[in-house]
């Protein structure tokens, strides 16, 4: 299974929010079940950016990207017309949009997200790391 993980999602792991445990378990579930985890090279830099605001120190922001890239499986790209798509989207967040788009470019299966609502209309099915997690343990 191919699973695009919103900026959100690595945040939480990285910068040790509320969720950190639930999305720590949720990577290790992924790895375990060889499930092919992917953030658009737009989340990594945004990645970057919100981590420097929290941390205020480059070699330490440095430090968590390299980390980043040690956690997920691939880094997909966006396409010019995905992003021209985004443009014209009825979706209200260009960002949300243009993840969307690049999930299913990226031939992903579904999102993994803390803000399902920022994802209603995505072709693609959504879950919370919590909610995914509940379903490789139902197929187990």
């Amino acid at each position: 299974m191919r699973l695009l993980v919103d900026t959100n999602v690595l945040l939480e792991l990285f910068l040790m929010r509320e969720k950190h445990d639930t999305t720590q378990s949720f990577f290790a579930a992924a790895l375990i079940r060889k499930n092919q985890t992917c953030i658009t090279a737009m989340s990594l830099r945004d990645f970057g950016y919100f981590v420097q605001r929290q941390v205020h120190n480059t070699e330490i922001t440095k430090k968590m990207q390299l980390r980043l890239y040690e956690t997920i499986s691939k880094v997909i790209n966006t396409s010019a017309d995905a992003a021209i798509e985004s443009i014209y989207s009825d979706v209200k967040d260009y960002e949300d949009s243009l993840q969307m788009i690049a999930a299913e470019e990226a031939m992903c299966d579904a999102i993994i997200t803390y803000n399902k609502k920022d994802y209603q209309q995505s072709k693609l099915p959504v879950f919370t790391p919590e909610e995914m997690l509940d379903i490789w343990r139902k197929s187990q």
